[in-house]
């Protein structure tokens, strides 16, 4: 279950920073939505890193 979460989390960074990319190239830096998508990916990512080791911890706290 945890493997399934963490793949997840990869992939939602994924898909927000190509929905980054693309907003950038269609909006042209017009909007905000580049800028929340990449806002997306950063607490994505962070949350990656806590789940990562969360699962070190556990793993080799046994």
């Amino acid at each position: 279950m945890f493997d399934f979460i963490l793949l997840v989390v990869m992939a939602g960074i994924l898909v927000s920073l190509g929905l980054g990319l693309t907003f950038l190239v269609r909006d042209g830096g017009k909007t905000n939505r580049t800028v929340v998508s990449l806002t997306v990916r950063v607490g994505l990512s962070v949350l990656l890193l806590a789940l990562l080791a969360m699962g070190f911890v556990s793993r080799y706290m046994n």
